[in-house]
């Protein structure tokens, strides 16, 4: 990907990969390209803040957020709640590192 000139790359399976202790180790030696990754799969509310805080992360995404029956059903009130509920989270994971 770097050779191809790509500095922000999709790191998936995120968790099944080993997580953010893998990610963190897969960008050290690359962290001075400016390449960052956004990591999918099995990233949830309850490990969002982890991964928003490591350097290596740009953005993460996951399926909790639009779930397909939701965009079938159109739920999107909820998918928007869900949104503003991560927004929320970066935002107090930015405030309060412990998180």
């Amino acid at each position: 990907a770097r050779s191809l000139g790509c500095l922000l790359l999709k790191f998936f399976p995120a968790e099944a990969a080993g997580g953010l202790a893998m990610l963190d180790a897969v960008f050290a030696p690359y962290k001075h390209t400016g390449v960052q990754f956004i990591p999918t799969g099995g990233i949830t509310p309850a490990n969002l803040c982890r991964y928003l805080q490591s350097p290596a992360v740009a953005a993460v995404g996951g399926t909790w957020l639009a779930r397909s029956s939701d965009i079938r059903e159109g739920r999107f009130n909820e998918i928007t709640a869900r949104t503003k509920a991560a927004v929320q989270l970066c935002h107090e994971s930015r405030a309060d590192p412990a998180l």
